[in-house]
């Protein structure tokens, strides 16, 4: 017991240690450096009595929480330099924040929004140039919804992207337009691209600070562990920079994006899991739809509230196959976001064929989101062993009455909508996430446990496992991390409460105390 004297030892929590195993009450974890060496009850374990001691009584000791979907760079910038439009209840007080911010800046400089969401507005509507032009007559502006696959210009904006009422939907995407007249409406659904390349370019000193400040927010959830959802080179570039200046907080799986990464990683012969215990090459990312808030995810019948679309596949599916075809022939592990059904078939289509022709045991391939599923497509994620990657926050964010699943799908629809009981019931893995919308695990437990759906609610011992073990299996990781147990990485959240002796609406009530990363205190709440 000598070597104890040098560790530190959580003792009084209730674990929920992310395997599925019943809760420990009144537990003791003990770590030595940054591995945890023993786990049990408070008195079947032999704790010296000069060790570090962390109380945990009354609170729960979890896992640290892993994101399987977020966009993590991205996250951190543009909360250093976005317009916030989250909290926004209405167009008007949409419209009024860019007036103020307006009011500060120089003529001619662009204005980047994101975060609305109309599903939340008493308008229930897409905001437009209409909206927007008589508060920015001198600037262009760009206001992205929560999703981020639908996007709107105002005038000045659509002038300089030269969009105009001529101007064809691009592959892939479409330019809204006014149905009599033609006129564009500022709105582009998966077309964002057609202005990309006129805002002001991201700068690496901009994106190292994103990667910091992404960290910071991470740990003050209890999130350690985070998987990035199409990462460009210069993601890359700031992670490993952040890794060597010890910025990076947070271990890091970063997926790279299918649109470059073919050429280079075939190249270089680079395959996921390059990397170490805090930075790691994940899975090649593809899409193959959009999103239900911008009527772009792909469904196999048209959406109730905009019956003239099921929505568009972003990649022909027959350039999916191809591509998914190489980069399984590679070796990589591949992730496809599809949310609609149509998307899902297209997807699995794509997989499966490629598992056919080059069979791998253990490729451990993902379908991100995964939203609107019908029993024999979940019969095949079985078959093929596919991991669905979904988010459990989007239950607590668009369900129950009149919400934008229901408005979007119907009421007999929603009942395919993220069906996680059933999922778990067919022995299937669930990989939990945010995509950042919003980023916070403790909410994503919350809406797991309180779905809407009440056939397709789990148990918070099964949602912490979406967030623990199972989130670690989705990256190769299981046995390093993902569950308090021995030998694995010492990174553990603590919640100000223990959840198993609260009523399940209560659980956002619990705030993260404390987080560890390697064993080391990398967050401690102190208010």
């Amino acid at each position: 017991m000598s070597s104890l004297r040098r560790a530190k030892v959580i003792s009084g929590g209730t674990l929920i240690d992310g395997t599925g195993k019943p809760p420990i009450k009144d537990s003791a974890v003990v770590i030595l450096g940054s591995t945890i060496i023993e786990v049990g009850r408070t008195e079947d374990v032999d704790i010296p009595k000069d060790v570090e001691v962390i109380d945990a009584k009354g609170k729960t000791v979890l896992p640290g929480l892993i994101d399987c979907h977020t966009h993590f760079i991205g996250m951190g910038v543009r909360t250093l330099t976005t317009l916030d439009l989250s909290q926004t209840k209405s167009v008007s007080e949409a419209v009024n924040l860019v007036k103020s911010r307006l009011m500060g800046m120089p003529k001619g400089t662009w204005l980047t929004g994101r975060g609305w969401d109309e599903s939340k507005w008493v308008e229930r509507r897409y905001i437009t140039k209409w909206d927007i032009d008589p508060v920015s007559p001198d600037n262009p502006v760009n206001l992205t919804r929560v999703c981020g696959h639908l996007t709107t210009l105002n005038s000045q904006a659509l002038n300089l992207a030269k969009i105009t009422k001529d101007t064809p939907d691009p592959p892939g995407g479409k330019i809204d337009k006014d149905p009599v007249t033609r006129e564009p409406t500022g709105v582009l659904k998966d077309a964002s691209r057609l202005v990309a390349g006129l805002t002001p370019p991201q700068t690496m000193e901009m994106t190292l600070k994103g990667v910091r400040k992404a960290c910071e927010i991470a740990l003050s959830l209890g999130c350690t562990g985070i998987h990035d959802a199409g990462t460009a080179s210069s993601g890359f570039s700031a992670y490993q920079t952040c890794m060597e200046d010890g910025t990076l907080t947070v271990r890091s799986y970063a997926m790279p994006r299918g649109d470059w990464v073919l050429g280079v990683f075939e190249n270089a012969g680079i395959r996921t899991g390059f990397g170490n215990d805090l930075l790691k090459i994940g899975p090649v990312k593809f899409l193959i739809d959009g999103s239900m808030g911008a009527h772009t995810a792909a469904l196999f019948e048209p959406y109730a509230d905009e019956p003239s679309t099921n929505g568009i596949f972003t990649t022909p599916p027959e350039r999916l196959k191809e591509m998914v075809m190489k980069v399984h022939k590679l070796g990589m592990q591949i992730a496809i976001h599809a949310i609609g059904d149509g998307g899902i078939e297209e997807t699995l289509n794509a997989l499966e064929a490629a598992i056919e022709e080059e069979p791998r045991e253990d490729h451990r391939h993902r379908i991100e989101h995964c939203e609107v599923l019908h029993d024999d497509q979940i019969a095949r994620i079985k078959r093929l062993g596919i991991i669905p990657s979904m988010q459990p926050n989007f239950v607590g964010e668009w369900s129950g009455p009149d919400g934008m699943y229901e408005t979007r799908l119907g009421a007999e629809r929603l009942r395919l909508n993220n069906p996680y009981r059933k999922l778990l019931d067919n022995g299937i893995k669930i990989a939990f996430g945010s995509d950042g919308m919003p980023f916070n695990p403790i909410y994503g437990l919350w809406s797991a446990v309180n779905h809407y759906i009440k056939e397709s609610k789990i148990s918070l011992v099964e949602a912490v496992k979406g967030f623990g073990l199972d989130a670690a299996y989705s990256s190769f990781e299981e046995k390093v991390k993902g569950s308090v147990e021995p030998g694995k990485l010492a990174d553990i959240t603590i919640l100000s409460k223990d959840l198993t002796t609260m009523k399940s609406e209560r659980i956002m009530d619990a705030k993260v105390d404390l987080t560890l990363v390697g064993g080391k205190p990398l967050y401690k709440r102190t208010a």
